[in-house]
Formats: C-alpha cells, structure tokens, sequence
C-alpha cells in the first residue's frame, strides 16, 4: 500500500481502503513507519480548491500536509 499524503518520510501514513460514502467518511489504514497496520474510520476532508469548479480533497480532516490538489509535481489521483 502507497501512502496517500504528499511526500514525507516521518508520521504515520495513510491509505485509503474503502469509501464509507453516504457518512461523509472514509476506512483508512494508519501505520506509523513499519510497525503494525491500524484501521481507522476518518470523516472526509472538507477543502476544495480555489474557484468554482474546484476540486474536493481526497484525504480525510486535519490530515497533515498539502491537500490532494496542491500536488503539482506529482499527481495522486484518489483512488476508486
């Protein structure tokens, strides 16, 4: 599993299992560094890009780092 968040190399890791949906939440699985997998249910980022057609974050809320699409160098699609 790739971690969703932009590049960083300390903190826990995200990636995402299984779109909740009609909770507005998401089941993500957590693992700080390369201990054991966590599972966690996380409600969804709230953010969405500047202008009027701006596109929603595809993390979850308070995630640390830029938001999905502040990644300019390196496009994570959210996964489907």
């Amino acid at each position: 599993m790739q971690c969703q968040l932009s590049a960083h190399d300390d903190g826990e890791h995200f990636g995402l299992l299984a779109d909740v949906g009609e909770y507005g939440t998401a089941l993500w699985i957590r693992w700080p560094g390369t201990t054991a997998l966590e599972l966690a249910v996380l409600p969804d980022c709230p953010a969405a890009a500047p202008g009027p057609d701006g596109e929603g974050c595809c993390l979850f809320a308070d995630h640390a780092e830029q938001h999905t699409w502040e990644n300019a160098l390196e496009e994570v699609p959210c996964p489907s």
